[in-house]
């Protein structure tokens, strides 16, 4: 770790991080792209729930589905936050500060929902029986009918 730091003193004035240099519609082009990778992500996720309610998760109780609503909602944030960045550019009016909070959301509401689907699938595995090997199988069957 300290390598790393001395490496950084002897870089040249002309090999740093120059920030002014950066453009200025950086910020807002990587605040597009974020929330476009929060929908797709968030899109996929809902999809992987309503695969697994189908399977894995049937005989859940419905308040499984409120892992389908976060994820949902929370590619429904990242659309509209999105929606409001670019009509806040082209008016020409301030756009981070309102797009932070709804990139924190909509990462917030992922966070739920990953954690109410992880929730029904321990429950799920909780409330199924472990599957028995055959020798286990035939020994239980023994005993019950000694011969």
């Amino acid at each position: 770790m300290t390598r790393l730091f001395d490496r950084r003193k002897t870089l040249e004035p002309d090999q740093m991080e120059k920030v002014e240099d950066v453009s200025a519609d950086l910020p807002y082009e990587l605040q597009s792209k974020m929330f476009d990778q929060l929908a797709t992500v968030a899109i996929a996720a809902a999809g992987l729930s309503v695969t697994l309610i189908g399977s894995l998760l049937r005989d859940s109780p419905p308040t499984v589905w409120l892992t389908v609503a976060a994820f949902a909602i929370a590619a429904m944030t990242s659309v509209s936050g999105n929606v409001m960045l670019i009509e806040n550019l082209s008016r020409r009016q301030p756009a981070l500060k309102k797009s932070k909070v709804q990139t924190q959301l909509a990462i917030g509401l992922i966070g739920a929902g990953a954690g109410f689907l992880s929730m029904e699938i321990y429950s799920a595995g909780e409330a199924t029986p472990a599957p028995q090997s055959e020798a286990s199988v035939s020994d239980a069957q023994t005993e019950q009918n000694p011969r």
